[in-house]
């Protein structure tokens, strides 16, 4: 599985959830500071910013992306 469908996958899931408590945990982490966060999600951080602005696509919603992957 590349990176790209890795990222789609993840933001699949995040997208279906139900679970509060997990939901909350996923909102804790933008409080959260670096150091305090898990290793995965700086490294994702890291390479997000990494990225030029123009190989980055440009969205407005999850869906738009889960839109382009179907195509």
């Amino acid at each position: 599985m590349t990176i790209e469908q890795r990222k789609i996958s993840l933001i699949n899931w995040i997208t279906n959830l139900e679970d509060e408590t997990v939901i909350y945990q996923i909102e804790g982490f933008r409080k959260t500071s670096l150091n305090d966060l898990p290793k995965e999600i700086v490294e994702l951080l890291n390479m997000s910013v990494a990225e030029k602005d123009e190989d980055c696509i440009e969205h407005t919603s999850v869906q738009d992306i889960l839109d382009m992957n179907e195509e």
